[in-house]
């Protein structure tokens, strides 16, 4: 969409729009059908289709949209809305009645488990007496209602566990305990009527990954009722999902087998592990004509409870199946739903704590401030109001005022483009609205005219100089050829733009796929900005001419010299090492340019550097002097002859720059101060680094006065300075901040606080807030339009295959955008965009976030025990090691029985759930009742205790903990002491010290070392394990007075290691939950031949990935970097494979068997032998 201005009487741009892009934003707004196979205008609805449940007789459909539950009848008509409210209603379930409907909704926070009586049925329903069933901070995800209907059954990640998947529970309606089904691990537990067996999935939840084949695929498996055993309904290695078991033992699921998600029916009795029969395919959805996709076709199946009907959804279209006609095709549901999904199409927004970005005027006078992306403006002055600048449903960024404080730069996306650079002017002020001053001519005191005329008429030449030459200087003036201009009047720019009402806004940079960051330069000449993944462009403002100084595909931060002449940069290679460099913009009269100069030259990461006024100090950010993106501030005098200076003569110079730079006034364009352009001494520049500080928390937001005497940045909770020394370290504001900027008088620093922009002096003092009247109105319509084109654009832009592997992105986009623009939802809308990165069939892809609707958690209490109900509260049969029940003094203990907790009765578990009635108790002491067993006489006493349970995250640790432990005790156990265990949870900093001192632990005399990654998720460390795990055994030492034969050949002083070597026998336990860098150490550990791998073939989701942020907040990964074998093997989609291939089943589980475990026990024991 064209930028529009604030109050302006005309939008230009918007004349400007051509008539195809009107067309494209009209069919957007309108969501226009775009012929899917088998879609057609009858899947054109307000509000995506998601979730249909069939009543037990097939009549009624219940489906999800627009956020909330409608029904209709089977055979379509009018859709009747069940509920209206903000929350968002997902997954429902009919019982076998039909007299009561279970479904998923987060109106109490995570969503939880609601049940509704049903009145009516088809168009005619209603819901009515809507309760809770399920109270928790963990997302559950309905499964259905149990054989008698007196539970619901769901999946959820209730209490942690090693192994990254859900576990299955059974809820009473009624209230009363929640239970496991099974200490199996699945997912989305489905009752067969046949039999009373469960069936459910299992495997890494990526449905949108319609092309994905690997060991994380998803797979039915069955758990029978009558023994408890499981059996493996399908082995395909795609995914298989949504099984539906119909009453004559078949089951009805989808499938990707063909390459899209269709239908297919297994018969009774059959299974098919070896995943070559999937039965009989009963549709066959597929792209047809000039389509690109079908959003991988079938997706959301229920079938009704007497088995004659089944439904899904095929990209928008909702569709039914007759399943007793075995010659019957899908037929398309027509109807037609209320107009009122469109109620909030205008949203109100308070965005005055949403800034983002703010800029001072070069004045001081006025700032500017990015608030949800929309531009405003204010005098710094107290009381002045703010004015609106923009008001579109683009994104407007990267603010920049031009030296003279005429324009304000800025970037925003439009029709043709990711981002275009435009200006703004004040085209209206108060001050043009007062009325002019009409000067009254002087009045003439007759009694001196006389005298005052003859004064004048006595001026001698020798009064008034050499008339000669005065007379030559002004003939032309007599001839009247060549009359002297007469002197510009200043404008007040400060002044129109804290007075400004209107405004105009004008391209300055169009017509590029992407064009953004605009700094002008300070003589006001040149803009420099950034180009497409980060070329960086200059553009002669007067001519308009543009030319490229760098090519990068990293986006530089760059900066001005005050000479207008020199940049100076942060840019990475392709070792992603980002150094600091310095580049002479001139072209020489032959044509030629200047090559950078790496000024840090470090194997480090330098960024954010900031150059004083004189050119002569350089500051920069660094992780050189400690860990990975640990970052502290450095220095280089870029005058060598400041390194040369004792103290009294830097003080002096910092002195008399302080003293020029307070000097600095805006550009006058009339009278432009000309800069010579600087010199540098950069030879040796990167031997000459100094640090300036080293706290323990990472330092950022570097800013630095012109004259480079106080360097302020965000550290330890605060945003502080110090001087030019790195002393004298001064609070400036406490809390954190962004976006800081100093004046270029160097007398304040501006910056970001709370959502607030702000400002104060770089030694602190008082701070000063610039509140904005943050009230606008956002068209939905329109900013979901922009959402889509923002995601589709950048994502394309980014991925990390040069052609998204074959792709016709393009035309992808446009079949995506008509189902997005159909969207009412953020979570519908995060759906749609799920099913768009599917298509590229890579891993790190992943959205969320942004505005919502949100209800506070019911925040649950954790004791760090497990429990069994029992008829008169919950029995103990573990207490976790660290819990909240294990810090307790003199606490329970296992056999002990839980009847109260706070002023909850638990003592009849039929109607009470412990992990309900801990809601609202994380980090809170309670008090807790229990029964326990008196040590003497065996009678049952009454006990009281107080407790802190903990929050889930602080339980996550306990029980992981308590778990690594217990394999480590049956490995010890299995190999006779021999063996050692350690399990790495994730690839981080904080993992690998956990590494280290585990492996210490662990190993320490030991004869071989199992390290485990399965389950874990990913990071960046492997090689900082591999430098411990292929460090080489060159030699040994000795101290006097030890045993020689107590030596082994590893034995070598630790401080000359930078991490606790181990050079002994490994294997390493993998598994299809083993992800990302897990997956790249495994790959290592085979290419270095250090040891074997055990288990099952990791995910194959390999991809380095950022993010980045749409207009409302939501975040979208960004997969930018591909990882490769050294025989060019992309790894996503390729997971490292074991040497030894062993399976966990959902029988091990059930029986508490680690079977890989055991078999990396016995591998190794064979190695060490």
């Amino acid at each position: 969409m064209g930028l529009s201005c604030f109050n302006s009487p005309q939008n230009h741009h918007d004349e400007e729009m051509s008539v195809k892009t009107k067309m494209k934003a009209m069919c957007l707004l309108a969501g226009m059908a775009s012929g899917f196979a088998g879609a057609s205008e009858i899947g054109t609805h307000p509000g995506l289709i998601q979730y249909p449940s069939l009543s037990p007789d097939g009549k009624t459909v219940v489906f999800s949209a627009a956020g909330d539950l409608w029904a209709i009848n089977s055979g379509g008509g009018v859709a009747t809305r069940l509920t209206a409210h903000p929350a968002i209603e997902g997954r429902a379930k009919f019982d076998a009645e039909g007299s009561r409907l279970a479904f998923e909704s987060n109106r109490g926070g995570a969503d939880n488990i609601y049940l509704a009586q049903v009145s009516g049925n088809g168009n005619s329903m209603s819901l009515s007496n809507i309760d809770r069933v399920t109270t928790s901070d963990r997302a559950q995800w309905l499964g259905g209602f149990s054989a008698d209907g007196q539970s619901v059954m769901f999946s959820a990640y209730l209490y942690p566990e090693i192994y990254r998947q859900p576990k299955m529970y059974s809820a009473p309606i009624d209230g009363g305990a929640v239970t496991e089904l099974t200490s199996a691990f699945g997912r989305a537990p489905t009752l067969s009527n046949a039999d009373d067996s469960i069936y459910f999935i299992r495997g890494y939840y990526y449905p949108h990954r319609v092309a994905y084949r690997g060991s994380g695929n998803l797979d039915i498996w069955k758990l029978s009722s009558s023994d408890g055993e499981f059996t493996q309904m399908t082995g395909f290695d795609g995914n298989d999902m949504d099984p539906c078991p119909l009453p004559d033992g078949s089951m009805l699921y989808i499938s990707s087998k063909d390459g899209q998600y269709n239908l297919y029916r297994m018969n009774a009795n059959k299974s098919d592990e070896k995943g070559r029969n999937s039965g009989k395919q009963l549709t066959s959805f597929a792209p047809t004509g000039q389509e690109q996709t079908i959003m991988g076709g079938v997706r959301d199946l229920t079938v009704s409870q007497d088995g004659s009907l089944a439904a899904f959804v095929v990209v928008n279209t909702l569709y039914t199946l007759d399943l007793n006609d075995r010659n019957a095709q899908p037929v398309a549901v027509d109807f037609t739903m209320g107009t009122d999904t469109d109620r909030d199409s205008l949203k109100g927004m308070d965005v005055a704590r949403k800034v983002s970005e703010s800029v001072m005027h070069p004045s001081g006078k006025a700032i500017a401030v990015v608030a949800r992306n929309e531009l405003f403006v204010r005098s710094t002055e107290e009381e002045y109001p703010s004015r609106r600048i923009t008001d579109t449903p683009v994104r407007e960024r990267d603010i920049a005022w031009s030296p003279d404080g005429e324009v304000l730069y800025f970037t925003a996306d439009d029709d043709e483009s990711m981002g275009s650079i435009y200006t703004a002017r004040v085209s209206l002020s108060s001050e043009d609205l007062k009325p002019e001053e009409v000067e009254e001519p002087e009045k003439v005191d007759e009694e001196n005219a006389e005298d005052e005329t003859a004064a004048e008429s006595d001026v001698s030449d020798e009064d008034s100089g050499d008339s000669e030459a005065k007379d030559s200087e002004g003939s032309d003036e007599e001839d009247g050829d060549d009359e002297a201009e007469p002197e510009k009047e200043a404008i007040d720019h400060a002044a129109r733009w804290a007075g400004a009402l209107r405004f105009e806004i004008t391209p300055v940079v169009a017509g590029e796929p992407l064009a953004y960051r605009p700094t002008p330069s300070p003589d006001g000449k040149k803009l420099m900005y950034l180009r497409d993944r980060g070329d960086v462009v200059i553009m002669d403002i007067e001519s308009g001419t543009t030319r490229v100084i760098l090519e990068s595909w990293s986006g530089p931060e760059v900066l001005w010299a005050s000479d207008s002449v020199h940049v100076v940069y942060s840019d990475s290679d392709l070792n992603f090492n980002a150094d600091i460099y310095l580049l002479d913009t001139r072209v020489g009269e032959d044509g030629s340019t200047s090559k950078p100069i790496n000024l840090t030259r470090h194997p480090d990461l330098d960024h954010s550097p900031q150059l004083s006024a004189d050119g002569k100090v350089l500051t920069f950010l660094s992780d050189r002097g400690g860990n990975n993106w640990e970052w502290d501030v450095y220095a280089i005098n870029l005058d060598r002859s400041l390194d040369g200076m004792r103290k009294y003569e830097l003080d002096a110079y910092y002195k008399g720059a302080v003293k020029a730079v307070k000097k600095l006034e805006p550009l006058d364009v009339n009278d432009p101060v000309e800069i010579e352009p600087f010199e540098f001494d950069t030879s040796d520049a990167y031997m000459r680094v100094r640090r300036l500080t080293s706290t323990p928390e990472s330092e950022n937001n570097l800013a630095m006065s012109p004259a480079g005497d106080r360097i302020a940045f965000s550290a330890d909770g605060a945003f502080v300075s110090v001087d030019q020394y790195g002393k004298e370290r001064k609070t400036i504001q406490s809390g954190s901040v962004s976006d800081a900027r100093v004046s270029i008088d160097g007398k304040t620093v501006s910056f970001i606080n709370g959502g607030v922009a702000k400002s104060a002096g770089m030694t602190g003092g008082d701070v000063t807030t610039y509140d904005i009247d943050g009230s606008i109105q956002v068209d939905t319509k329109a900013e979901l339009a922009q959402k889509f084109e923002e995601t589709a654009s950048t994502f394309g832009m980014s991925f990390y295959h040069p052609t998204l592997k074959g792709l016709d992105w393009n035309g992808i986009t446009e079949q995506y955008r008509t189902l997005a623009m159909q969207t009412r939802t953020n979570e519908a809308f995060q759906r749609v965009m799920a099913l768009m990165f599917g298509e590229v069939n890579g891993s790190h892809t992943g959205i969320w976030g942004g505005d919502g609707f949100s209800a506070p958690s019911p925040a649950n209490g954790y004791l760090g025990i497990d429990t069994t109900p029992v008829s008169n509260g919950y029995r103990v049969h573990r207490v976790y090691t660290q819990g909240s029940v294990d810090r307790m003094n003199d606490g329970i203990q296992v056999g002990d029985v839980i009847v109260a907790i706070g002023e909850k009765r638990l003592d009849d578990p039929s109607h009470h759930d412990l992990h309900a009635s801990m809601a609202g108790m994380s980090n809170v002491e309670v008090l807790v009742e229990y029964l326990s067993s008196d040590a003497e006489t065996g009678e049952t006493v009454t006990k009281y205790g107080m407790v802190t349970p903990q929050s889930y995250g602080s339980n996550s640790v306990v029980r992981y903990s308590q778990e690594v432990i217990d394999r480590q005790t049956e490995v010890d156990e299995l190999s006779d002491g021999k063996l050692g265990y350690l399990h790495i949870r994730s690839m981080g900093e904080a993992s690998v010290r956990d590494f280290e001192r585990d492996l210490f632990a662990a190993a320490e005399g030991k004869d071989g070392l199992i390290i485990d990654v399965r389950d874990n998720g990913g990071g960046w460390t492997t090689d900082i394990l591999l430098a411990s795990l292929t460090a080489p055994t060159h030699a040994y030492t000795i101290p006097r007075g030890a045993n020689p034969d107590d030596v082994r050949p590893d034995s070598y002083p630790r401080d000359r290691r930078l991490i606790y070597p181990y050079s002994r026998p490994i294997v390493v336990l993998i598994n299809e939950n083993s992800f990302s860098n897990a997956e790249i150490f495994a790959h290592s550990i085979r290419t270095a031949k250090r040891g074997r791998l055990i288990g099952t073939t990791t995910f194959g989701g390999v991809i380095s990935t950022g993010s980045f942020s749409l207009i409302d907040g939501t975040t979208v990964r960004r997969p930018f970097r591909g990882w490769y074998l050294p025989d060019g093997t992309d790894m996503d989609n390729n997971g490292a494979e074991p040497d030894v291939v062993v399976k966990q089943t959902p029988t091990d589980e059930a029986a508490g068997e680690d079977p890989q475990l055991e078999a990396a026990v016995k591998d190794l024991l064979k190695t060490i032998k």
